[in-house]
């Protein structure tokens, strides 16, 4: 069957398209003391994404023949997952995640809590449909926090503008549920 204007219409009529508002940081659940669930705290990201998965290709020649075989999974950029929260005229959420930073490690005492995080520590996103139902739910298990971005302040030409600030995490992996 050929794609035609027609067929295109009645496909996007019936299946709809995502809108980039339909998502929500539902919970966080990191070592440092840092937990919110959206259920019952406000969880005031501005900007998150929907992780990437991908399959290492290994590559198996034989008679002169390349084969491509899948490999071991991979979670792109699993290393550095980024959310954008907004920045709270009492800098309340910032502390939180300060707080959470030192505790993984605390340059005063040289100390800190730098173990491998398990299946506690979660950052829980959800996917929702129009009426705002979610449709889809990922958990990014063994999250743990890498970086408090920096807040910039425009001193003497500031407009008034709502200020944010970005929090990395890490994590093992991601389910579907």
């Amino acid at each position: 069957m050929a794609t035609t204007i027609q067929t295109f219409f009645e496909q996007a009529k019936s299946r709809q398209f995502a809108r980039d508002f339909l998502f929500r940081v539902k919970q966080i659940n990191i070592a440092g003391g840092v937990s919110f669930n959206g259920e019952t705290d406000l969880v005031y990201a501005k900007t998150a994404a929907l992780p990437g998965r991908a399959i290492e290709n290994k590559t198996v020649s034989y008679v002169g023949q390349t084969f491509n075989v899948p490999g071991k999974s991979t979670y792109n950029a699993s290393e550095s997952y980024s959310i954008e929260f907004y920045h709270e005229a009492d800098i309340s959420l910032r502390k939180q995640f300060e707080k959470a930073s030192r505790a993984v490690f605390d340059n005063v005492t040289s100390t800190g809590d730098y173990r491998m995080p398990g299946t506690e520590s979660k950052i829980t996103l959800s996917v929702l449909n129009s009426q705002l139902e979610e449709i889809d739910t990922i958990e990014l298990v063994g999250a743990s926090i890498r970086d408090v971005g920096e807040v910039s302040y425009t001193i003497a030409e500031g407009t008034g503008e709502i200020l944010t600030f970005t929090v990395t995490f890490a994590y093992h992996f991601y389910n579907r549920f």
